[in-house]
């Protein structure tokens, strides 16, 4: 994959090189007499895909590598053009088949199976055939108050940790805000300050055997007794309680079609190469077999 990458981005440098020298673009690097500016790194990276043209503006440290393999791989083909490298039958030779190839995917990819589209009635056949892909858990959005007891605590530690959970649970048993005692009270410096927020739970998500069972068996709106974990004491709070459901098929729709979409595409892509073939008269060769001597039969 590494080597495919490697060649396209090789042979987009070509393309990258015409760039004007008039456009306003960040430079980005520079190596030699060759300047890489914002809008050429875009223009190369997404001739490999959307995708990946997504993920470098979201990654500022793969940015920066991709930035420094394109000046390096210039740097390369410089100096092999100076040793006459370029000039070699067999380099030649094999440059004109990356140069084929490149053109081949493009052209597959952004005219062949540019407008393809899944059909709605395979996205219903999907969901229809695939239903417990699209079973959603039990959703707890749950609060915390957290006492820690650290693990080598005292007994007399434990127990005044106990108790200091216990007086929190009575002010609340009397009125108190949940939020604003997790914001006073607990000890998770993570959630206190969002009033003891954990966001949303489902089943086989925590650490914590008992603190999943407690958050489950609460309704939206309870508070739960004093849960024990190894890590200390714990008071949650249910705000919102979504149970088990199939999602819906307009909630699935789009989330199939992207998974469909792909095979859609080779379908359509295998079908215009091998009418291409025939077109074209491509004649595959099959090997010719060679007889073998028989081996003499043991004695």
């Amino acid at each position: 994959m590494l080597k495919n990458v490697m060649l396209g981005l090789t042979v987009s440098l070509v393309v990258a090189a015409t760039t004007s020298a008039e456009e306003i673009n960040p430079v980005l690097g520079k190596v030699g007499d060759f300047v890489l500016r914002e809008a050429d790194l875009e223009r190369i990276v997404g001739y490999q895909s959307s995708e990946a043209l997504e993920k470098l503006q979201s990654d500022p440290a793969q940015r920066a590598q991709v930035v420094r393999q394109l000046l390096v791989t210039r740097a390369a083909a410089a100096r092999s053009r100076k040793e006459g490298f370029d000039r070699k039958p067999e380099v030649k030779e094999q440059l004109g088949y990356v140069i084929d190839g490149f053109l081949a995917e493009q052209y597959l990819r952004k005219v062949v199976v540019a407008d393809i589209t899944v059909p709605d009635e395979e996205v219903k056949k999907y969901y229809a055939e695939h239903q417990e892909e699209f079973l959603l858990p039990t959703m707890v959005k749950v609060r915390q108050i957290f006492i820690e007891v650290p693990k080598d605590a005292t007994p007399a530690a434990k127990e005044k940790a106990r108790e200091r959970a216990g007086d929190i649970l009575k002010q609340l048993k009397e009125g108190a805000d949940f939020a604003a005692l997790a914001k006073s009270s607990s000890d998770d410096a993570d959630s206190a300050p969002r009033g003891g927020e954990l966001g949303l739970l489902t089943p086989g998500k925590t650490n914590s055997e008992e603190f999943e069972k407690a958050a489950f068996a609460l309704k939206a709106g309870e508070v739960s007794p004093v849960v024990e974990t190894p890590f200390g004491y714990h008071i949650l709070k249910v705000d919102e309680r979504t149970e088990e459901r199939t999602a819906p098929y307009e909630e699935a729709q789009e989330y199939i079609r992207t998974l469909l979409k792909p095979r859609f595409e080779q379908q359509k892509a295998q079908a215009f190469l091998d009418k291409l073939a025939k077109e074209a008269g491509v004649q595959a060769m099959e090997p010719v077999p060679t007889e073998k001597e028989e081996s003499p039969a043991p004695r």
